[in-house]
């Protein structure tokens, strides 16, 4: 250390250039002397416009000149918190009888209303629209359709898009988007399907896509269209998507807005199972949100997206997650995916979480010159059809419509945007291989002309970009059922669950929901033992299982809150306090939710009545007005002894009665759960960082109550519609803030 302490500071700053984020943190924590790394606002800037400048902390302090010293320290507070399973807040935040949480806001309805919460700027008020007023603005004849459902679909930049299905044996659906700013009505378009639809927008375009064109092979297949919110037009195509497979959003097929470019990506390579196949591929697909055409329409190739190979074990489907993250630190856009499998023919499943780059082809170089040059696609582009009106539609004017897209879309080529798919697959023609370049293996001799395998010498897998979760041998695994939130974060290589745990000595099974977290961190350097190449780096070995044994150290899995003793009369009350805010107990069960880079919502409750919203965060930032500090908080900050992390730990061992008799669950570190068979293949949890709708808002546009609070923005009558009031968890008052006082 005092070589480092006496190395000039020109020296030391290219020592940290060449470094990762975790390790600069690390230094500066080592001793008071490099405590300037991460209080000090030049260097600190350095750090963090660096390694995490990708982050929502560095794009802010990007965004004011300035606070990159407090940036960095959020940063490395959230990491940890997420990697141990430590949160900032747990509170109740209201009721609901729907919710999405999507980009730091919660929307939630409760009777006829819409409530909208910013959770990630810790906002003090809450807007609620009246759903009545909101359709009565947006739809000139909603007297026709008195009764309906509302769905909240998707929340971005201010502006808020939802669904509203009319009631009745003609009932019409549309698409509503609207500026929460300045309550002005963006969108009202009439749907011809709302099979599975999703909505992704930013201030400037909207894409929503439905699985609802049926392809000559008899699947149903994604259709898209756009808007631009500046024109305020709807683009002149909509865009088929023949040839991705996957119907199921969160598991086997997401879409995403990333910068200026609309994502597509698909795990799954057929409609149909291939009895004989070796390899399973990735299949992404991505166009300009400024022009959806074909001719800047980019695809993925199956020799650069390799998935796995299907020796590689069987997949217990129920639990595959599968969504696009952006890295911190380069902000490239990557596939994780989960996939509980049995390994290489393993007696156990194991949940493995894999990160994988996305390669699209290059471009030539007379195609890179005049791609900018380039026009939208015109109508008479074969792969396209004709854009649908946003207003009524006879419905044979729709099927007929629906019908001459597919029959477009499917008889075009294969290096267009929609590729032939009478195959019934998503290989392309150019891509298929010949018999020689298949494995010469007994199996050959069953394949039949309409087989179409997939093959390719399987890349090694890199230890980096794999991460083995529990398998049960050691410490406990949890059912499906019981497994309610399942998410993983790159920038820690941490996952974090939220898992029903039931007291073991409960034969009631009462819920009782904790956090469950399983880290790693990078071991020291590899090196040569012995030999001429004594004490120089050297390569991890080839195989996987022991690089990762040599790469990586990874403690024991972590749960909070702490283990209660089955004996109530014994149990520590702070303790119990959070399991009682975590588990209402006047609202237990149907626990659903979400989660994002830096908090996770849930509902628990009946069905039938109002569900409790509980949020909890891991950003020190977050701080909801009127919580409660925990009890006995130590007030040591970043630099001082073990809470340099500026988290306050909660009462000492002294404080709470707790030293030398801490108690652990019985069996709780050998204790094993089998997966639980029942429903198979029906059971599913998804987990994303959007959301799905637990239920739907049933409304009366008649019903019109008053409206209580102070209303904003508000005209005439008929535009009475939004108003602002008290957020809903001032008033419950139900939750504990874990850390400092001051962020910093």
């Amino acid at each position: 250390m005092f070589g480092l302490i006496s190395l000039p500071y020109e020296v030391l700053s290219n020592i940290i250039d060449n470094i990762s984020f975790d390790d600069a943190f690390n230094l500066g924590r080592s001793c008071k002397h490099f405590k300037y790394l991460f209080t000090e606002e030049s260097i600190s800037k350095t750090i963090v416009q660096t390694k995490v400048r990708y982050s929502n902390e560095a794009l802010a302090a990007m965004t004011v000149g300035g606070g990159n010293a407090r940036a960095l320290r959020r940063v490395a507070k959230r990491r940890d918190a997420l990697a141990t399973a430590n949160p900032f807040v747990v509170a109740t935040i209201g009721f609901c009888d729907a919710y999405l949480y999507c980009k730091g806001v919660l929307c939630y309805t409760l009777d006829d209303k819409l409530r909208l919460l910013n959770l990630h700027h810790s906002a003090q008020d809450e807007l609620v629209i009246s759903i009545p007023g909101l359709l009565t603005q947006a739809l000139s004849e909603i007297g026709d359709h008195s009764r309906g459902v509302f769905q909240v679909l998707h929340y971005s930049d201010k502006i808020l898009s939802c669904l509203y299905k009319s009631s009745g044996p003609e009932s019409t659906a549309w698409l509503i988007a609207f500026h929460l700013g300045t309550r002005g009505i963006l969108i009202v378009h009439e749907l011809e399907s709302i099979d599975k639809i999703f909505v992704r927008h930013n201030k400037q375009y909207l894409y929503y896509g439905t699985h609802s064109e049926i392809g000559t092979d008899g699947n149903r297949k994604w259709v898209i269209q756009g808007y631009d919110f500046k024109t305020r037009k709807w683009f002149d195509q909509k865009i088929h998507l023949p040839d991705m497979v996957g119907s199921e959003i969160g598991s086997t097929i997401c879409f995403e807005f990333h910068k200026d470019y609309f994502y597509a990506l698909s795990n799954q390579t057929s409609f149909e199972v291939e009895e004989i196949d070796w390899t399973s591929f990735y299949h992404c697909i991505r166009f300009p949100l400024n022009s959806p055409c074909k001719a800047l329409l980019e695809k993925t190739e199956n020799k650069s997206m390799w998935r796995r190979q299907h020796q590689e074990g069987p997949i217990d489907d129920r639990w595959t997650n599968l969504r696009l993250d952006e890295d911190e630190s380069s902000g490239r856009l990557r596939i994780v995916e989960a996939r509980k499998e049995w390994y290489l023919g393993s007696s156990r499943s194991q949940r493995t979480y894999y990160t994988t780059d996305i390669i699209f082809p290059k471009l030539e170089k007379d195609d890179e010159l005049h791609l900018n040059d380039l026009p939208t696609a015109s109508s008479s582009d074969s792969n396209f059809a004709s854009p649908s009106i946003s207003w009524a539609h006879a419905s044979q004017s729709a099927s007929t419509s629906a019908s001459s897209s597919s029959s477009a879309s499917t008889a075009s080529s294969s290096n267009t945007a929609s590729t032939d798919t009478s195959n019934t697959t998503a290989s392309h023609p150019s891509e298929d291989m010949d018999i020689s370049e298949l494995p010469d293996v007994p199996l050959l001799r069953l394949l039949r002309k309409d087989d179409h395998p997939h093959h390719i010498k399987p890349p090694a897998r890199l230890p980096q970009n794999t991460h083995p979760g529990n398998d049960g041998s050691s410490q406990p695994t949890f059912t499906l059922a019981k497994s309610r939130i399942r998410t993983y974060y790159t920038s820690c290589s941490a996952f974090l669950d939220l898992v029903d745990d039931p007291l073991p000595t409960d034969w009631q099974g009462r819920q009782r929901l904790r956090l469950r977290a399983g880290s790693r961190s990078l071991g020291p350097p590899l090196t040569y033992m012995n030999g001429r190449k004594q004490g120089l780096l050297r390569p991890p070995s080839s195989d996987l299982d022991i690089a990762l044994a040599e790469m990586y150290r990874v403690p024991e899995i972590i749960y909070w809150p702490a283990s209660q003793n089955p004996e109530p009369s014994l149990r520590n009350k702070h303790v119990d306090a959070i399991y009682r805010l975590m588990n209402p107990p006047s609202h237990l069960g149907n626990v659903e939710g979400t989660a994002d880079e830096r908090s996770m919502v849930y509902v628990t409750g009946a069905r039938n009545e109002p569900q409790a919203l509980i949020f909890i965060a891991f950003d020190p930032a977050i701080k909801l007005a009127g919580l409660k500090r925990w009890g006995g908080l130590c007030r040591k900050g970043v630099g001082e002894g073990p809470h340099i992390d500026g988290r306050a730990t909660g009462y000492a061992a002294e404080e709470t009665g707790l030293k030398g008799d801490t108690y652990v669950d019985v069996d709780e570190r050998d204790r094993t759960v089998t997966v639980d068979r029942k429903g198979k293949g029906k059971e599913r949890v998804r987990c994303s960082d959007i959301a799905v709708m637990q239920s739907c808002e049933t409304v009366d546009v008649h019903d019109r109550v008053a409206f209580p609070g102070s209303k904003v923005g508000v005209g005439l009558r008929r535009n009475a519609w939004a108003w602002k009031e008290r957020a809903m968890y001032q008033d419950i008052n139900l939750g504990y803030y874990f850390g400092m006082e001051h962020v910093g």
